[in-house]
Formats: structure tokens, C-alpha cells, sequence
């Protein structure tokens, strides 16, 4: 399978932040070569904005609607669309892109992003992109943007997840059908696998979600939040990565909140190009 990198160059539809600069640092690193040193045919999309910077629900719906698009092509073209994206919310833009009505999620985080306008305290968009997906919040918003069926809690499984807030955020998780795998001192509470074995009793294909603070600061330390310790290692990731793939094909993968000023000796950098060479492999496995 031939691999579409998509650059989103927008953290929530702004391209003054940090992170918006993390896509266009991946691929003049080389990530399009990684996959071409398999033997993979590549295609680079950026998405555009096309207008000023309004406000950050008015534009991140804007560059969302411009990647479901660009998602939508790829998929029909049958490629795997590799997103690199400086926000979370992109989620968004992704999914509606092609056809997930059978679809579950896997989501290396370290937060649920499952606020609500109702029990967010901050209002911070991109920690509600969980539950828009979920058809939790901002169903009609979603609509605007492509195809925002709702995936089902039941079909998402969550790893690293340890910061929550606030606590109507933990306990919105909680009721939830959603398998959370939390990291507690660098180490997963609970069988890395055996949530993807239940998953596989009910989808076939997954939409997988990494934002790099779902790692361990030491290992990804170049991220748009505060770094919370604790967290994955390079290995329990491409651990997961690959138990999800002998289960699963996935449909689109997103990368996102890579922030190289914040990066200390590239070390996020190498693990966001060993994890396009590792989606690379595993699309060529299926």
C-alpha cells in the first residue's frame, strides 16, 4: 500500500504556535525517504488554511474541512493517509474523511481529550476531540466538516492516559465504554493486548491516534502541553502498533503536537520518523 503523507501545519487552526511548525520538521527530516527506502510509493498533501487566522473553532473547522478532503482522496486512491499534525483536533478533519461507521480507534495519549463545553474548565478545543468524535459534543460542527458518525466508545481503546482534569473529565472517562490502558510511573495498569482482542471482536479496522505526549518526557520531550512523567517507551508504542496491525487495517493514522523548539537532541523528532517507517512496514504487512 502506497502512503500519503499530509502535512497540517495548524495547531486548532492557528499557524503562530509551536507545534504548527512540527509537520514541515518531520518531513525535512526525511520522512518521506524512510518510507521510499521500503519501496513505498509517497504523496505529500499540505493543507491549506486559505484565509487569516479568525478564531479557533471558525478556522480549525476551516483546515479540517480541507484535510477530510485531502483524506478522502487518499483513501479512494488506496493509500494510507500519514497525518502530521500540530493539534490533536485534527482528529476531526481525519475521520471524517472516509467511510468509519464500522471503525473502532486506537489512542496513545496522554490525556482523554473527553471535556465537554460542559465540564472543561479551560475551553481548551483541542481537550474535547475525543468527545466529538464520540458524537459527545459539537455534532452539528462536526457534520460541517465530512462524514461525523460517531465511533463507539466501546470500539476505542486508549493507551498512556494519565492526566486527566478536570476531575468531570475522569469521571465522564469512567462511565464511559471506552478501554482505557492508564500509564502509572513509566509502566501500563492493566494486559497491552488484551484490549485489542476484545476490540477485534467488534471492528475490523481501526483509526490510530498518536499525540507524542503519550510518551514518556525522556522519550518525546518536544510536545505542545506541560510534559506529564510517566508515559510510553518507543518499544510499548511499537508494541501496540503492531498487535493493532495483525488485528486490524487501519485506515489513517495521525501524528500529532510535535513541537521541535521544545525538543531537546531531536529525540522526538527520531521517534516521530521510526514511527513512519514502522506504519510503512506494518501497510505493507496487510
Amino acid at each position: 500500500m502506497d502512503v500519503c503523507l499530509i502535512q497540517v501545519p495548524y495547531m486548532a487552526g492557528d499557524d503562530r504556535h509551536g507545534s504548527s511548525r512540527g509537520p514541515q520538521r518531520v518531513l525535512e527530516a526525511g520522512a518521506g525517504g524512510v518510507l521510499a527506502a521500503r519501496g513505498i510509493g509517497v504523496t505529500l498533501q499540505t493543507i491549506e488554511r486559505g484565509e487569516p487566522f479568525r478564531d479557533t473553532a471558525a478556522s480549525s473547522a476551516r483546515v479540517n474541512k480541507q484535510l477530510a478532503t485531502v483524506v478522502r482522496k487518499a483513501v479512494d486512491a488506496g493509500q494510507l493517509p500519514i497525518v502530521l499534525a500540530g493539534s490533536c483536533n485534527s482528529c476531526l478533519g481525519v475521520v471524517a474523511g472516509f467511510d468509519h461507521a464500522h471503525c473502532g480507534a486506537v489512542w496513545l495519549d496522554a490525556h482523554a481529550d473527553f471535556n465537554t463545553p460542559e465540564s472543561t474548565l479551560s475551553g481548551f478545543f483541542p481537550g474535547m476531540s475525543m468527545a466529538v468524535i464520540t458524537g459527545q459534543c459539537y455534532r452539528q460542527y462536526w457534520a460541517e466538516i465530512g462524514d461525523s458518525t460517531p465511533i463507539a466508545e466501546d470500539a476505542i481503546v486508549m493507551y498512556g492516559v494519565r492526566d486527566l482534569w478536570p476531575e468531570a473529565e475522569r469521571e465522564r472517562l469512567e462511565r464511559s465504554g471506552i478501554q482505557v490502558v492508564e500509564w502509572r510511573d513509566g509502566k501500563p495498569s492493566g494486559d497491552l493486548v488484551a484490549p485489542l482482542e476484545q476490540l477485534a471482536g467488534r471492528v475490523e479496522e481501526i483509526y490510530l491516534h498518536v499525540d507524542f505526549d503519550g510518551f514518556a518526557p525522556e522519550v518525546a520531550p518536544g510536545i505542545v502541553d506541560e510534559p506529564v512523567p510517566g508515559g510510553l517507551s518507543f518499544e510499548d508504542a511499537e508494541a501496540i502498533m503492531r498487535a493493532a496491525a495483525e488485528r486490524f487495517r487501519i485506515r489513517a493514522a495521525t501524528l500529532a503536537t510535535y513541537t521541535p523548539e521544545l525538543d531537546k537532541e531531536e529525540r522526538t523528532l527520531r521517534v516521530g520518523l521510526r514511527i513512519i517507517e514502522l506504519l510503512g512496514e506494518l501497510s505493507q504487512s496487510r
